[in-house]
């Protein structure tokens, strides 16, 4: 593994560890969630179910192989938390890690998430050292499915009704890229 820089900055965005002022701004986006952002929300949209959700990763670093790093997506311009990415290390001896992604609705449609992926790919495959990258959605999430394959990611599986999502049966597409396969792309 080689050394780990935290945060990640990109030309917008600070990919950063979660700090006590974020909570106003996770709320805000958590509160104006779609139908999608929604049901991938790991907190209620209130501040003391955001802080109880941060305040059990604020230890996770990236050197002990974590089973899962929360980063939030900070856009510059203004210092507002907008969103959130993470990458967690599934296989240590195989080298593969799953990454997720939340972004506020109103950040939407701008290649802020595109942004972000990237650079969490970038972040895994680099300092993490990792040889495979995976990620997960719903199949009718549209918008998460096509940011996958706009980065380069290749739809490995489709699982039919494979998990519930706040009670309701989904289907569930697996994408990844491998080490070799984004070094070439960049």
């Amino acid at each position: 593994m080689k050394a780990m820089t935290l945060p990640i900055d990109t030309e917008r965005l600070l990919l950063r560890k979660y700090e006590d002022r974020d909570v106003k701004d996770i709320v805000e986006y958590s509160q104006a969630a779609d139908f999608w952002l929604a049901r991938n929300l790991d907190w209620e949209p209130t501040e003391e179910s955001v802080m109880a959700y941060y305040e059990s990763k604020r230890d996770i670093y990236p050197e002990s192989y974590p089973d899962w790093l929360d980063l939030v997506i900070e856009l510059k311009a203004g210092s507002k938390v907008i969103g959130n990415v993470g990458i967690g290390v599934k296989n240590v001896e195989h080298r593969q890690a799953q990454i997720g992604w939340l972004l506020g609705c109103r950040y939407q449609g701008r290649g802020i998430a595109t942004e972000a992926v990237k650079a969490l790919l970038t972040f895994g495959f680099g300092p993490l050292g990792l040889h495979r990258i995976f990620a997960r959605t719903g199949s009718r999430n549209v918008r998460s499915w096509r940011l996958m394959e706009r980065v380069g990611m290749k739809r490995e599986a489709h699982l039919r009704q494979s998990h519930k999502v706040k009670g309701e049966w989904d289907d569930e597409f697996i994408y990844a890229v491998l080490a070799e396969e984004w070094r070439l792309m960049q």
